[in-house]
């Protein structure tokens, strides 16, 4: 369905015609998109794009991401850690319908355990997505960082609670009624599967460390784990230009100018104070219209770059321009994931549950309860901070 809804073109054809209708001149729509294609902005968030997915290429092409699953199950003893661990480690790696790549492993577990496919199903979806609202190789968040025009690392401390809040959702209503232990490993086996995991996992914590611990730039980072991982990885070069071609997304590409475009033209236009004036007019509450927004847009598209790029710029007025507040941010971001995770169209719920034969219906109702709970905290911290002041 994705496939056929180009959602950048839309985007791009969207803007151009709100830059018409507010008195823009062709000229003016021209220079904007000029300028936004030339930005350091745009060109930034472009450039981390491609490498993330020229990485994620490559180490699934080696076959790393399938060992470190695997390494996993040699060292943790709790099989139910087995269940989300190997999600959650793949979700530090974006790849379109990346729950995939960890789903043979919970399978197997799920199935020494009896599970059924729907628990399996929610398992891997979940735990595949609590980094989102905050991994800083996510599009979304280097979109929302580009758009804000805020420091990397406290948008990504604004919305720790969110990744708190789904990791403790998930445990609560996912792993709560499972019970099950697995035999002891042998030791050497054991140490084994530590070695083999950080032998493969290295990229991982090279982000960590580079971005996160020693503030590096991230394209920089990203740069320099590419060039190491093509040297020491083994694999066939000849798929090297296969990999190349297939991680230089046209489509991720127009999403992102789309989406710049979007803000420049919002911007320039004088369309932000007439939403501004808008929200007074119908007296709705700044919490519901910033969690609404990306909700629906997130809901519709399965997207996140998507409900990012659209609702941010949309709800500046209310977020603030010159000093964005990252309670209001975090809210909005809460739901438009929310709207993601819920969506029927998000790939990664359609492949899963085809994937492990579940009833997506039931899948669907395991998934809407997690999903209240980090709305709930979401509200909640915004609420509290407003009335702290």
């Amino acid at each position: 369905m994705k496939e056929k809804l180009n959602i950048g073109l839309i985007m791009l054809i969207f803007s151009l015609l709100m830059g018409i209708f507010s008195g823009m001149s062709i000229f003016e729509l021209l220079k904007s998109l000029i300028l936004v294609v030339t930005d350091s902005a745009t060109l930034n968030v472009v450039g981390a794009i491609v490498l993330i997915l020229i990485l994620g290429n490559l180490l699934n092409e080696a076959g790393s991401l399938r060992k470190i699953n695997l390494s996993v199950e040699t060292f943790i003893k709790d099989r139910r850690l087995t269940l989300i661990i190997p999600s959650a480690l793949m979700g530090l790696l974006p790849a379109p319908a990346g729950a995939m790549l960890s789903a043979p492993v919970v399978e197997e577990s799920g199935n020494k355990m009896g599970l059924s496919a729907e628990i399996k199903t929610f398992l891997n979806y979940w735990f595949r997505h609590v980094w989102e609202y905050v991994w800083p190789i996510y599009p979304g968040i280097i979109l929302a960082v580009a758009i804000l025009n805020v420091p990397l690392q406290k948008l990504i401390v604004a919305q720790l609670p969110l990744t708190l809040a789904a990791i403790f959702a998930g445990v609560v209503f996912g792993l709560g009624k499972i019970s099950d232990k697995k035999p002891e490993e042998d030791g050497k086996k054991t140490f084994k599967g530590v070695y083999e995991f950080f032998l493969y996992a290295w990229p991982i914590f090279a982000i960590i460390f580079l971005v996160l611990v020693f503030k590096v730039d991230l394209i920089l980072s990203l740069l320099i784990i590419v060039v190491f991982a093509l040297f020491i990885t083994k694999m066939d070069k000849k798929r090297l230009p296969f990999i190349l071609k297939n991680s230089l997304s046209w489509r991720m590409i127009l999403l992102i100018v789309s989406v710049m475009l979007f803000k420049r033209i919002l911007e320039t236009s004088g369309m932000l104070s007439v939403i501004l004036g808008l929200f007074d007019y119908l007296k709705v509450s700044s919490l519901i219209t910033l969690f609404s927004i990306p909700f629906f847009v997130g809901f519709v598209t399965g997207v996140t770059p998507a409900f990012v790029g659209i609702s941010l710029p949309v709800l500046l007025p209310i977020i603030g321009t010159s000093s964005p507040d990252l309670t209001y941010v975090m809210l909005a971001y809460a739901g438009g994931f929310s709207g993601c995770l819920l969506s029927p169209v998000h790939l990664c719920l359609v492949v899963t549950v085809q994937y492990f034969k579940a009833d997506f219906t039931k899948v669907y109702k395991l998934v809407i309860l997690p999903v209240v709970f980090v709305a709930l905290v979401a509200f909640t911290i915004a609420i509290l901070r407003d009335a702290l002041g």
